[in-house]
């Protein structure tokens, strides 16, 4: 197997720092994972791009095109990449573009608050588990970060009224317990106060670490969801800084191979 990378998405020098501190550290426990600065503009690689100590690619052409070929072109495994709401519309930064730019991407996404501070101690993660069938790549990834860099897991759920979501529910903790306990992880559960905006909530009511969170499947938006804010604008946007790994939803994501 070639060694995987995670790639640093690196649009200006002054972003460097803090990206390549969260590249690092993140690498770093995930097995050791190679490390490559990607900046993709108009006009090619930039001067600035020698100077950030690692091995770099700096591509002309446009941010989505590179980015959904990140698993091919790069061995890509995580992307990192930063997520600023004050940034102008036609930075990658701005949730607006970041979301557009990586749409199709088919490796998770890490995207950092410019005011985010990298971790010092162990971590805590949250994801959020519903009644639907939509959980399996988070707690995959919640696994790593688990084994890997000793994360604390929590797993945020609704309490539903409804017998029958509840049921739902109860079979996908099932599943939890099943896929945790031969890798000996150990998560707590914590019970949402309603059934909507339930990441929001756990950002609020957990204030993890990080948040594992799915993008939103466009195909099952309805007609009424084309006027509505998407919840990864909310999400990328919090007071809270978080730090949030984006899993898009799709048939051939990439995940590590351990």
């Amino acid at each position: 197997m070639k060694d995987q990378s995670v790639i640093v998405c690196i649009e200006k020098a002054a972003d460097a720092p803090l990206l390549l501190a969260w590249a690092k550290l993140l690498a770093g426990r995930l097995r050791n994972k190679r490390l490559v600065a990607l900046n993709v503009s108009k006009d090619g690689s930039p001067s600035w791009l020698k100077e950030v100590g690692i091995p770099y690619i700096g591509l002309k052409g446009d941010w989505k095109t590179a980015i959904e070929g990140l698993p091919t072109m790069l061995e890509g495994i995580l992307a990192i990449t930063l997520c600023d709401p004050q940034a102008p519309r036609q930075s990658l930064a701005n949730p607006h573009t970041l979301h557009r730019q990586f749409s199709k991407c088919k490796i998770a996404y890490v995207c950092i608050h410019p005011e985010s501070i990298v971790w010092q101690s162990t971590p805590s993660v949250a994801l959020t588990l519903t009644h639907k069938r939509e959980g399996k790549e988070k707690l995959v990834w919640a696994s790593y970060l688990a084994r890997f860099m000793g994360a604390h897991l929590t797993i945020a759920h609704p309490n539903y009224r409804d017998e029958g979501l509840q049921r739902r529910l109860k079979n996908n903790m099932k599943f939890v317990e099943k896929m945790y306990s031969p890798l000996k992880i150990d998560y707590s559960e914590y019970i949402l106060g309603s059934s909507t905006r339930e990441d929001e909530q756990v950002l609020e009511q957990v204030a993890p670490d990080m948040l594992v969170a799915r993008a939103t499947d466009t195909r099952e938006r309805t007609l009424f969801d084309l006027f509505s804010v998407l919840p990864e604008y909310r999400l990328m946007g919090h007071s809270s800084h978080t730090p949030i790994l984006f899993l898009n939803p799709r048939d051939d994501l990439y995940i590590l191979c351990d």
